[in-house]
């Protein structure tokens, strides 16, 4: 029997040759997206999902309220010495490991000098709590000691080719040697704990003694906790709170600002990176990411659905006489499932060698390293199979019971009329698929409209022309104050300044600061800039009053700050100049006048607002160079400074970035999404264009003898193929009318995540509109057009 039915739907696919390839591509493009989004989602889920003790493991997060003016500021970098101090004071602790993630960093071997940017440090036991496998030494002790370093394999190979490296050295950014303890297999992609070079943290903790008291300073310090077996995160809720009260409430509470500590799942840290309860949520885009998928299937889906029962007409004589010869409705119904399902497999077919082809592209966009097939994955191979079936089943139900349904006495007598329910379901259909493109358009223009609102925003400073040199690495200050005077004589540099102010990126210090003599209560966090006078000059940051620094004046570097608007704001000063502020950093206490405000300046990503800011002379810090190059040929200048820091810092490779750069590379997700929607939502249109044309190509066929008898009346070919598609313009406003606020619900609550944002203009819905309307009007009227061409002698005789 079921050889039968696909044997008849094969010779009838083949009769229908056009419709089925319509139906064809509509279903493989849809599947095709919804492989590769299902490939994205599974593999934004899997991290750090590996882990034996996964379920047990949990990071800690930081939330702080100032409960002046209420601002909640989420984190996950937490104080050094949270994790021994927990693991030793709470029984349902197991353990704790610190992780520390430095900038890049130099390891020399030899005569190989290589900047890392994925090492790090991390407490003894890391390698206990996580499943990273050693290939050579001991999980227990290869981190235990101080000066010692775990490299993984493909990190060995690097600096020591096929030789074990164990007992081995490698000498870090000029300053120590660490020994080689162990070797790490590679630690996979989908884990955010990715390092080629983790040192331990004794080590760390050997170089900065006085850090691991500190109980009021955060750096890139990140602590993961193992909860015991049967342990209830919610009950530890009151001991951390208890623990917060003991060690940190009486030092962060004077400045008004409530602290607590939570725990976060560690399946939740990749999609929530802030903390379960921070403002950055990547999971919204997984949901959208599947919605998409969902909806465009479904598009493909209702193709199928409209021209199988538009086609109604064409096989309700088929359907009578297998009705009258003793044919039941299920074996008619199995029939049109049997047809439905075949198209869906060949659909699949073609969808995987889309997905073949465009696969690197996706991967091009989102930085992923997604793959179809892999030798063990069986989710994959059911799961391409599953979807093919559970397409077939959902296209093919409603035209199966529709088409089975048909009485064979009316359909006989030629009585057989499309019930107007059934013509009402065909619209609707039609008007969901234009609803969700338009969703798509739109959601697409408003991603790339915010972008554009990012670039081209004024942050404060002139970001034109800037490069950040990073001088972390250099182990005297005199060394970066001679780089600087060296570089300023380059004709190609047109100013310089040392500081710990990574321009376009952040700040790395905030501490409180508050009026000279006053409470604690009245203070606040603000980030400090530690760094030479020649800051503003070379930013471009605007002063609004006062004056900058000046180097003949003794008394800017020991009795002097300047601060921005927003600090000036917080400290409540109508006239600040001259005002003499505190900052506070807790081992000593500065005190100073305000000699300049500048106005406010973006000093990290327009996710945020902006802080309160205070500027110093303490070239001590000093992390980066920014240098400012003249108009002209940029790489020219770049190999001139080279041949400047070869000479004066011959032991350590020049790193480097442009601030521009830094900016863009801040928006990479946001960019991502805006090319992932602008593609799905042309492949939205284009599957329910291609729909279109199927389902006016079988109305003009249906409505045959109609055209003609109006072309003999005198209508011309306009009025003709106006009054065909007056009905699709109909549904294709109706879809516009639907979307347009379910497109605006989602994109405000997409752009309320940002404190930077742009206001959803009338623009972005009119110009959707008249897109779907001339790509609808141009789609149908192919097939219209064409028929009211048609001699209409030859169209009468049709019938």
């Amino acid at each position: 029997m079921f050889r039968n039915y696909f044997k008849i739907a094969i010779r009838h696919l083949q009769r229908h040759k056009f419709l089925t390839v319509i139906n064809i591509c509509g279903l493989a493009v849809g599947m095709a997206c919804c492989i590769i989004i299902v490939l994205y989602v599974r593999d934004e889920l899997s991290f750090d999902r590996f882990h034996h003790k996964a379920d047990n493991i949990y990071r800690l997060t930081k939330i702080e309220t100032n409960t002046a003016n209420g601002t909640m500021d989420y984190g996950a970098s937490i104080q050094f010495p949270v994790g021994p101090a927990l693991k030793k004071e709470i029984s349902g602790i197991r353990d704790a490991v610190r992780i520390f993630t430095s900038n890049t960093t130099l390891f020399t071997q030899g005569d190989k000098k290589i900047l890392e940017e994925h090492s790090g440090y991390a407490d003894a036991s890391f390698f206990q709590m996580f499943d990273f496998p050693l290939l050579e030494g001991d999980p227990a002790t290869a981190l235990k000691d101080p000066y010692t370093v775990v490299l993984t394999a493909s990190a060995a190979k690097r600096y020591f080719g096929q030789q074990s490296p164990i007992g081995k050295t490698l000498k870090v950014d000029n300053n120590y040697t660490c020994t080689v303890t162990g070797v790490a297999q590679d630690m996979p992609a989908n884990t955010d704990l990715r390092m080629d070079i983790i040192q331990s943290f004794s080590t760390l903790m050997s170089r900065h003694e006085t850090w691991e008291k500190l109980w009021f300073m955060f750096s890139s310090n990140v602590t993961y906790v193992q909860l015991a077996d049967g342990t209830d995160p919610k009950k530890m809720e009151p001991l951390l709170k208890d623990f917060v009260k003991l060690h940190i409430g009486h030092i962060i509470e004077k400045y008004d600002v409530h602290f607590s500590l939570e725990l976060q799942p560690l399946q939740h840290v990749h999609l929530r990176p802030e903390g379960d309860k921070g403002g950055t949520d990547n999971m919204m885009a997984i949901r959208l990411y599947v919605a998409i998928a969902v909806f465009i299937v479904l598009i493909a889906c209702i193709n199928f659905m409209n021209l199988t029962t538009a086609r109604g007409h064409e096989r309700a004589k088929e359907v009578g006489l297998r009705k009258v010869l003793g044919a039941e409705r299920q074996h008619l119904a199995f029939q049109f499932l049997a047809e439905s399902v075949l198209i869906s497999f060949l659909s699949l077919v073609a969808a995987l060698i889309l997905v073949l082809i465009f696969l690197p592209l996706f991967n091009g966009i989102t930085g992923k390293s997604l793959r179809l097939f892999t030798s063990t994955d069986s989710f994959i191979y059911g799961g391409l199979l599953g979807l093919a079936a559970i397409v077939g089943l959902l296209a093919g139900s409603y035209p199966a019971l529709y088409l089975s349904g048909l009485m064979p006495v009316r359909v006989l007598k030629g009585r057989f009329m499309a019930a107007a329910t059934r013509s009402f379901v065909r619209r609707a259909l039609v008007v969901s698929q234009f609803a969700i493109a338009v969703i798509l358009i739109i959601a697409t223009t408003v991603v790339y409209t915010q972008l554009r609102f990012w670039q081209q925003k004024n942050l404060g400073f002139d970001k034109e022309h800037l490069v950040n040199i990073y001088v972390d690495g250099l182990d005297t200050v005199s060394r970066a104050q001679l780089l600087k005077a060296a570089l300023k004589e380059l004709p190609g540099v047109q100013q310089a300044s040392l500081s710990n102010f990574l321009v376009g990126t952040g700040i790395s210090m905030d501490c409180p600061i508050g009026m000279a003599g006053g409470s604690d209560k009245e203070a606040f966090v603000a980030n400090v800039i530690n760094g030479d006078h020649d800051l503003l000059k070379t930013t471009g940051i605007r002063l609004i009053a006062g004056r900058d620094f000046d180097p003949a004046m003794a008394t800017d570097s020991t009795d002097a700050f300047i601060v921005n608007r927003a600090a000036v704001r917080r400290l409540g000063l109508t006239d600040p100049i001259g005002k003499r502020i505190e900052w506070r950093p807790g081992h000593l206490v500065k005190q100073g006048r305000i000699i300049g405000v500048t106005e406010d300046f973006n000093f990290r990503s327009l996710h945020y607002q902006i802080e309160p800011v205070i500027y110093q002379v303490r070239p001590q810090d000093a992390q980066v160079l920014t240098v400012r190059l003249a108009r002209g040929n940029h790489l020219a200048q770049l190999a001139s400074i080279e041949k400047v820091w070869n000479k004066l810092v011959p032991d350590n490779p020049l790193n480097y970035s442009f601030v521009q750069q830094d900016l863009q590379s801040q928006y990479t997700s946001e960019r991502a999404m805006g090319q992932i929607f602008g593609i799905f939502a042309s492949l939205a249109v284009f599957i329910a264009c291609i729909g279109l044309l199927g389902l006016s190509m079988l109305i003009a066929r249906q409505r045959t003898k109609e055209i003609g008898i109006r072309k003999v009346l005198g209508a011309s070919v306009v009025h003709v193929s106006a009054l065909l598609s007056r009905d699709f313009l109909k549904q294709v406003l109706a879809g516009i009318v639907i979307g347009v606020p379910v497109a605006w619900f989602c994109m405000e609550q997409w752009l309320h995540h940002f404190a930077f944002r742009i206001h959803l203009y009338w623009w972005m819905f009119a110009l959707t509109a008249f897109i779907v309307i001339l790509i609808a009007l141009f789609t149908v009227s192919i097939q219209f057009v064409k028929a009211a061409l048609m001699n209409p002698v030859k169209s009468l005789r049709t019938e």
